[in-house]
């Protein structure tokens, strides 16, 4: 997980680190394989990034890296939104969401 911010200021360092893992967290913890894309064979990586509103929703997410597979592209946006509320980070927040059949 990465935040990129235009402004410079807001958390330090460390608090922002942690953060990060705390919503890197809540969105591993929602995510599911789907069952028809593990029945298709299909992997991939989706690379989104997403920013959060006030209120901790998901204010907007874009898609930077797609899987190939449109399946497990909207898997991952259902799940960056799903996963909320989340802390408020100033800024984007890069994740890629991995999905291996050996997982």
């Amino acid at each position: 997980v990465v935040a990129g911010r235009a402004d410079g200021t807001g958390h330090g360092a460390a608090s922002l680190r942690d953060l990060l893992r705390v919503i890197q967290q809540r969105i591993e913890q929602v995510k599911v394989y789907p069952d028809a894309a593990r029945r298709e064979g299909l992997e991939g990586t989706v690379d989104l990034r997403f920013r959060i509103a006030k209120d901790g929703s998901v204010e907007a997410l874009e898609i930077l890296r797609s899987s190939g597979h449109s399946l497990l592209d909207q898997v991952s946006t259902d799940t960056v939104r799903r996963a909320g509320p989340y802390p408020l980070v100033p800024g984007w927040i890069r994740v890629p969401l991995a999905y291996r059949l050996s997982q």
